[in-house]
């Protein structure tokens, strides 16, 4: 008796499992897809909004691509839409001005977005009636200086980037909706621009020239080192600089440098620095009305480091001791960003082309 109750209580179970089963299929078949017919629960209207807004998520993930892409390309050129950018120029520190590097990260970021909305016609969400028209501007927002000026990077790993003025989405079939506005999206993981507050920073100090400084003093001691060897042991020490800027509070140093000499002339140091280092002036408006939460005051910093004693420390002594024109590399090691070739880090290049100043060897360096 008890068998033939079990069997029966199996028998309901099953069935209140299929009838739960059909349920749902009928469910799912009701709503239907995005690109189905009109089922009894869904309008046309739906069915075009459903496409706007699948749209919509698309380009957003377009953006996304786009920004992440060019900061990696902008910040190989060195921060500006030029192939290089000379940070030192002629022994002056030339960084370039977040209006620079902004207005390169806007139409990088403009070019990749709309040649991707150039492809659109042959996408899916085409063939199932959504066009879509250019955009006009690609707005660039930054944490601020404030967030990026930490040695902490937390408050500074990422960035918004937008598409203004235009990106009209239509969607005509099987009715006719339409979104005239703009899109945003966050690029995370992302040191883009905490690289580049801080090194903007340490540049208008005069770091690397007081770097090289120091390390021509310390190899003082050594008297039978010629000039070229005080000249590359004082080189030396300009990766280590570069490093420690940007540990972690813990110690961590996941920023890694390259230096690459490209000329370097102690007996005739104006050889080295012939090549043209200065940039045309950025002569058009950022698209979009604020570039960052605290943008960086140029003039501020030219007047508060420029005179300051690290930024003096290359000249006060001395001629002419050598001529330099260099290739730093700055590899951010933390995150990997999507690109066209996978995924990869960020590479912050500078160059630097200048006359380094002699360091005389006072006894008190010699140990004599």
């Amino acid at each position: 008796m008890q068998k033939g109750i079990a069997y029966s209580t199996v028998v309901i179970i099953a069935l209140l499992g299929i009838l739960l089963v059909s349920i749902w299929s009928y469910s799912q078949l009701s709503l239907g897809s995005q690109y189905s017919g009109t089922y009894s629960s869904r309008t046309s209207q739906d069915i075009a909004v459903s496409r706007l807004e699948e749209t919509k998520r698309v380009l957003t993930q377009n953006i996304i691509y786009s920004v992440q892409s060019t900061a990696l390309d902008t910040a190989s050129n060195g921060g500006t839409q030029y192939g290089v950018t000379y940070w030192y120029c002629d022994s002056e520190p030339t960084p370039p001005e977040l209006s620079e590097v902004n207005f390169a990260m806007s139409n990088g970021t403009l070019n990749l977005l709309n040649a991707y909305i150039a492809s659109f016609p042959d996408s899916e969400l085409a063939k199932a009636g959504v066009q879509v028209t250019n955009y006009g501007c690609s707005g660039i927002y930054d944490p601020g200086q404030t967030n990026c000026m930490q040695q902490d990077s937390a408050q500074c790993q990422g960035f918004q980037a937008s598409g203004t003025q235009g990106g009209t989405i239509q969607v005509t079939t099987p009715s006719q909706v339409q979104y005239t506005g703009s899109i945003a999206a966050d690029a995370t993981s992302n040191r883009f621009y905490w690289i580049y507050y801080k090194l903007y920073d340490d540049t208008k100090k005069s770091g690397l020239l007081s770097t090289i400084a120091t390390g021509l003093r310390a190899a003082c001691p050594n008297r039978g080192l010629s000039a070229d060897g005080r000249l590359q042991f004082a080189l030396s020490k300009v990766c280590d600089y570069y490093e420690s800027l940007f540990a972690e509070p813990d110690g961590t140093k996941y920023v890694k440098c390259d230096l690459q000499i490209l000329c370097a002339n102690t007996a005739n140091p104006v050889a080295c620095v012939n090549t043209p280092c200065e940039r045309p002036q950025v002569n058009q408006q950022l698209c979009w009305q604020t570039a960052s939460q605290s943008s960086i005051d140029g003039e501020k910093f030219v007047n508060d480091f420029v005179n300051s004693l690290g930024g003096k420390a290359v000249s006060a002594q001395g001629g002419g001791f050598a001529g330099i024109r260099i290739k730093i590399a700055l590899t951010d090691t933390k995150f990997n960003i999507p690109s066209s070739q996978g995924l990869q880090p960020l590479v912050w290049n500078l160059w630097a082309q200048t006359q380094v100043q002699n360091q005389e060897c006072r006894p008190i360096d010699s140990g004599s």
